[in-house]
């Protein structure tokens, strides 16, 4: 998206095909987002080519955004919810991935 006159440029499904949750994150020209799959895939777009510079599965939903730090992009997974006996933690991921792109 043009930040100026909010004109989409380009856009693309998520590659997982589940819904994004949380702000895509921009550094260097990479787009950064991940998604509520299950799985927990997060991506990285060159935000020129529109090409899959890198995907990784966390093993659990991100439903945030990443943060950004001296060149690091850091990001959470995962949910707890209880329910009692109804229902167990769900999609418990306790992990902080980090990865610098410099």
């Amino acid at each position: 998206m043009n930040a100026h006159s909010g004109e989409i440029l380009w856009s693309t499904a998520n590659p997982s095909n589940a819904t994004t949750s949380g702000p895509v994150t921009v550094a260097n020209h990479v787009l950064f987002v991940g998604s509520i799959d299950p799985k927990g895939p997060i991506y990285a777009w060159n935000a020129k080519t529109r090409d899959i510079l890198m995907s990784y599965e966390t093993g659990a939903t991100v439903f945030g955004g990443m943060s950004v730090s001296d060149g690091c992009i850091y990001v959470g997974n995962g949910y707890s919810l209880r329910l009692g006996s109804l229902s167990p933690a769900s999609n418990a991921g306790a992990s902080l991935y980090a990865f610098c792109l410099i």
